[in-house]
C-alpha cells in the first residue's frame, strides 16, 4: 500500500462518431481512519486540473470520472494521486461500440492497479502491434508517459526484439503532460519485443492494447499494465 500514485492512460471520449471510453477509478482504504485523496490530472495539451475525494476508514468506493467537471473530456489524461493514509487505487476503462447506447454494458474492459513511484528506469515485458495484412484482427498499442515534475522529460524507448534487433526511440514530454505513443506508427509490426524507458527525470509508463475487429470498428478485449519501475532509479 501507499499514500502516492500514478497512472497513465485515462480518457472520457464522448464524440459523436467515435468508439466511446470512459473511466473509473476505484479507491480502497483499509485503514482505520478516513482518508483524503487528492488527484492531479495531467493532459498531454491542457494545463493540470484538481480533484479531492474522502474515503471513510475501511471502505471502497469508486467513482466515474465521466460525473466530475473537474476532469476534461475527449482529452487523454494520466494523474498523481496523493492520499492521507497509505491505500490502493486502481483504475478501470471501459470500451463501447459505434451503436452503444450509454447504459449498455461495455465490449471490453482493462483494469489497472496504480504504480506507486516515479522512475528514471521502466520496463514491460510484452510490447507487440499486430497487423497483418488482410486479416480482420488487429492489435493496435499505445504507451502513455506521465510526466508529473516541473522540467520536460527527454526519454527513450529501447526496444529489444525477438529477432535480436535494438532501436532507439527518443521523446520529449512536456512538464506536467502525458504523451500518447501510438506504437502502430512507431515500432516493427508483428515482431515482439521488450520495452525499456530510460529518462532524464523520473517518470511513469503505461501501456495499452486492444484487440479490434477492422471491418466493424468493434474492440473485442483489452489490457494495460503499469511499467515496472527500477528500485535504484
Amino acid at each position: 500500500m501507499s499514500r502516492i500514485h500514478y497512472f497513465g492512460d485515462g480518457y472520457l471520449l464522448e464524440k459523436e462518431g467515435e468508439v466511446r471510453q470512459s473511466t473509473w477509478v476505484c479507491l480502497f482504504n483499509p485503514s482505520s481512519r478516513a482518508a483524503e485523496y487528492r488527484f492531479t490530472f495531467y493532459y498531454e495539451r491542457s494545463e493540470p486540473t484538481t480533484l479531492s475525494l474522502t474515503v471513510a476508514a475501511k471502505t471502497g468506493i469508486n467513482r466515474h470520472l465521466v460525473s466530475c467537471p473537474e476532469v476534461h473530456q475527449n482529452e487523454r489524461f494520466g494523474a498523481k494521486v496523493e492520499a492521507s493514509e497509505p491505500g490502493v487505487v486502481q483504475i478501470t476503462t471501459g470500451y463501447y461500440g459505434l451503436e452503444d447506447k450509454h447504459d449498455w454494458y461495455t465490449r471490453a474492459m482493462h483494469s489497472v492497479i496504480c504504480g506507486t513511484r516515479l522512475s528514471k528506469k521502466n520496463y514491460y515485458a510484452d510490447a507487440l502491434v499486430i497487423d497483418n495484412p488482410g486479416k480482420r484482427l488487429k492489435e493496435p498499442e499505445w504507451a502513455f508517459i506521465l510526466n508529473p515534475n516541473l522540467t520536460p522529460a527527454n526519454v527513450v524507448l529501447h526496444a529489444f526484439y525477438a529477432n535480436g534487433k535494438k532501436i532507439n526511440y527518443p521523446f520529449t514530454v512536456g512538464a506536467e503532460r502525458v504523451l500518447p505513443i501510438f506504437m502502430d506508427e512507431l515500432v516493427i509490426k508483428n515482431t515482439i519485443f521488450g520495452a525499456y524507458y530510460t529518462s532524464d527525470v523520473p517518470v511513469a509508463v503505461q501501456q495499452t492494447r486492444l484487440i479490434e475487429e477492422e471491418d466493424r470498428k468493434t474492440i473485442r478485449a483489452c489490457f494495460s499494465v503499469m511499467a515496472r519501475t527500477d528500485l535504484k532509479g
